[in-house]
């Protein structure tokens, strides 16, 4: 089968089983870096099997990023945590890289797989470092946080309400509708 987007998604959403415990034997400290490298490591394993269809997903993804830094960069990867090495020395001095991975990990979805591979107990640390790395990157405002079924989610440092109910800290402006969506009060 041609590797394509659909594969590439599907390859990403079985290799981050056990994800966590692969990056800390690397000894790679960043979720970020190392969830980049698991996101892009079965294009290397394609395009090193000869399936140049994983250049040509890999280009789509990037097309509305205007450049294509990250396939440079593949080349000389020997494996995920290689990759993830390798990426957070570069990052620092090319933000661009950056705006390319947020587009890849956004169109893969990579940090809702990520998060559902990892044991409940491990959702709250997750979704803490990655906001940390996210903001520390200058990407935090480039990922939304979804919540299927009951729960709360607080951001920036922000108030949460649980299921049903509605927050709102600070000033609020502009049309707010709370109620069921579709739903007529």
């Amino acid at each position: 089968m041609a590797f394509d987007l659909t594969t590439w998604k599907e390859n990403v959403r079985e290799r981050l089983t056990g994800w966590r415990q692969r990056m800390q034997q690397a000894g790679t400290t960043s979720v970020y870096n190392f969830l980049c490298a698991a996101t892009l490591w079965p294009v290397v394993q394609a395009a090193q099997g000869g399936d140049w269809g994983a250049t040509g997903a890999l280009g789509a993804v990037l097309a509305g990023v205007g450049s294509n830094l990250v396939a440079n960069r593949l080349q000389g990867w020997k494996d995920e945590a290689d990759g993830a090495r390798q990426l957070a020395s570069q990052l620092a001095d090319e933000p661009q890289l950056r705006e390319e991975l947020d587009a890849i990990l956004q169109t893969v979805e990579t940090f809702a797989h990520a998060r559902a591979a990892l044991p409940e107990a491990d959702h709250q640390w997750f979704v803490d470092t990655l906001h940390a790395e996210l903001k520390q990157l200058g990407s935090a405002a480039k990922f939304n946080i979804h919540v299927s079924g009951s729960g709360a989610v607080a951001t920036h440092g922000g108030v949460a309400a649980g299921a049903g109910g509605v927050a709102i800290k600070g000033d609020a402006h502009g049309p707010i509708t709370i109620g069921t969506p579709g739903k007529k009060e």
